[in-house]
């Protein structure tokens, strides 16, 4: 091979590559810019898309609310206690109050046995917006005679206070239905319960 050839070789290679460079850096300059330095499929979301899925959620905190709110055993007051965080500092204040007074009653009574069990029926809004929001919810409630008590374990006793095996569903005395309204604000950018109405 002479080095003539061998010196068009060289060249042919070199613009070979240079070619090749160009079409790649030309592709790159043609392809869209993200916006924020974010990939493309990581764009934020329209504020339009989010609100659905703000709504479910704050549906979801007045459910559970209510439904832990109308759970109780005899005696104990943790299903309104545990639940403190979730409201405004003025439904608190009531709340406080009122278990206040519902220990003084139960104070001088004999130990009962009794268990109430709140399960959703349905929810709507009533109303809704950025800063205030109203749901009707149906509750469905299952009366025990019988509680769940600590032993050498966690078992249920019937309303006298004897172990009890068998089929916690044969223990309910009756299952009444309630409708409230429910009333949430925003604090803090977090939603708290402020009232809850029975219809």
């Amino acid at each position: 091979m002479t080095k003539s050839t061998l010196f068009k070789i060289i060249i042919i290679i070199f613009l070979l590559i240079m070619v090749v460079g160009l079409a790649f850096f030309k592709k790159d300059k043609n392809e869209p810019e993200p916006k924020n330095n974010q990939p493309i499929d990581q764009q934020p979301i329209k504020e339009q898309e989010k609100e659905p899925a703000k709504k479910e959620a704050v549906k979801t905190t007045a459910e559970i609310f209510a439904t832990i709110y109308y759970s109780y055993t005899w005696g104990n007051f943790s299903n309104i206690e545990s639940q403190y965080y979730y409201m405004t500092a003025e439904m608190k204040n009531r709340e406080e109050s009122k278990i206040i007074e519902m220990k003084k009653g139960a104070e001088n009574q004999p130990q009962k046995y009794f268990t109430a069990r709140a399960t959703l029926i349905n929810s709507e809004f009533v109303s809704y917006d950025e800063r205030k929001t109203s749901l009707k919810i149906d509750l469905s409630i299952d009366n025990f005679a019988g509680a769940m008590v600590q032993r050498d374990t966690l078992v249920w006793v019937d309303e006298n206070g004897n172990y009890y095996g068998g089929d916690i569903n044969n223990l309910i005395l009756n299952t009444v239905e309630k409708n409230i309204e429910i009333n949430l604000l925003k604090v803090d950018d977090k939603w708290k319960v402020d009232q809850i109405e029975e219809k």
